[in-house]
């Protein structure tokens, strides 16, 4: 049996205290997705004051800031990472611990993430860490357990949470370049997949390390992972986060997204890992799916990236062109918060929240908005894809809400084309 490690092990690792359900038990965290802060200064204003309103509304334990945190290609000055320090400037008002994935644009010719990191550690409330080293690796991959309220000193983790950075971009230009700019593999790296899984078997081990025989890897999971479910019985809960969404929520999407049963915003074509590449899409991610599948106990992944995307889906079946089959996981899009990047919709901030009594079985899970309301407010339950929920506001940055005397007849209009399009096959 491994020898377990105390909080106090967990509190060393991270330098902080860890983090644990509240008296009540639950812990909710608050995700901000697409920042893209220093496109402009006026539009930073505003993007902190949907972080403050967001926040202000709810009772966070964590936040997770989940990728394109600023705008690389926007940056030309040479103290780029500054900006890291208005991305937090909320955080640190409110006294919230956050942890971070970093996206495609947090990468770029002026914008180095390994900067950016350094500076973000910096901050006592920062739980951002860099568990995987390796040349393609990226930096944001790594886990952080959530303690019950009372926990003793030897007790196991309640819950798992696993960051994983999706990378993309471009290089950030060196002393020796000539001027080439080099773009950066838009996916999880395979041996950050396939470290996750070592971890999801042992995740009391902290090596650090790099595995590339997949063969030797897949043997070593088995082995790992029975000796886990026989250590302690039964999976720990988990949730993953990441910026860039896998190829399953594009081919969910290509099945029809219904505004009932996956209620949110459905209007951008899903742009999954390896998109963006130069030879376009060859299931560059196809490791991590695997590995998330593998992940005994993973309720939900989280993702960004598509700003005029907001909605999740119960992955239970087989989907078109992806070769493999779901087993329930939930994968869910965050919410467009920042007013840099494209997009109109009414930014906010998805909430999730974890309850001790149903950590694996009934997960709730809402968009604050800027202005106060809650949009999407969904359960991520066994029933979740079958449940019928009301339709959500589609209004855009600086319009409270669709005009309520017609927002009902236009959202039955809707839900009729749908069935129509439906029954027609389109």
């Amino acid at each position: 049996m491994p020898a377990r490690r105390s909080i106090s092990e967990y509190q060393r690792q991270a330098g902080k205290q860890p983090l644990r359900f509240t008296a009540n038990g639950t812990f909710q965290i608050s995700v901000f997705s697409d920042l893209h802060f220093a496109e402009d200064d006026e539009n930073d204003k505003k993007t902190q004051r949907v972080m403050d309103k967001v926040l202000s509304s709810e009772e966070v334990q964590l936040v997770v800031l989940n990728g394109d945190l600023i705008s690389g290609e926007a940056i030309h000055a040479s103290n780029s990472s500054t900006y890291l320090d208005r991305v937090v400037a909320p955080l640190v008002d409110h006294n919230i611990p956050w942890a971070s994935t970093y996206g495609n644009h947090d990468s770029e010719v002026n914008l180095d993430p390994e900067e950016t990191f350094r500076r973000e550690k910096n901050y006592t409330n920062s739980l951002t860490q860099k568990m995987v080293s390796g040349p393609t690796s990226g930096i944001t991959n790594y886990y952080l357990p959530i303690f019950r309220h009372d926990a003793a000193n030897n007790t196991d983790p309640a819950f798992i949470l696993w960051f994983f950075d999706s990378q993309g971009g471009h290089y950030p230009k060196t002393a020796s370049d000539n001027g080439t700019v080099i773009p950066r593999q838009d996916w999880v790296d395979e041996s950050v997949s396939i470290i996750h899984s070592r971890m999801a078997s042992i995740f009391f081990s902290l090596e650090r390390c790099t595995l590339t025989d997949s063969e030797q890897v897949v043997k070593w999971f088995t082995k790992t992972n029975s000796k886990l479910l026989s250590t302690y019985g039964k999976p720990i809960p988990s949730l993953a986060f990441v910026h860039i969404p896998v190829y399953a929520m594009r081919a969910f999407q290509v099945t029809g997204v219904s505004p009932t049963s996956e209620p949110g915003i459905n209007n951008e074509r899903v742009q999954q890992q390896g998109y963006a590449s130069e030879g376009g899409y060859e299931a560059q991610d196809y490791p991590l799916i695997r590995a998330l599948l593998n992940t005994s106990g993973l309720v939900a992944t989280f993702s960004g990236h598509d700003h005029d995307n907001d909605w999740c889906f119960k992955w239970d079946s087989k989907l078109p062109e992806l070769n493999f089959t779901g087993n329930g996981i939930n994968m869910c899009y965050g919410r467009h918060s920042g007013y840099g990047g494209y997009g109109d919709w009414a930014r906010g901030g998805r909430q999730i929240m974890l309850d001790q009594q149903s950590l694996a079985s009934d997960m709730q899970s809402w968009v604050r908005m800027e202005d106060g309301s809650i949009s999407g407010n969904v359960h991520l339950n066994s029933t979740y894809g079958q449940d019928r929920y009301r339709l959500v506001e589609r209004s855009t940055s600086g319009q409270a809400n669709v005009a309520p005397q017609y927002s009902s007849l236009v959202y039955l209009w809707v839900f009729v084309f749908y069935l129509l399009m439906q029954r027609l096959g389109l």
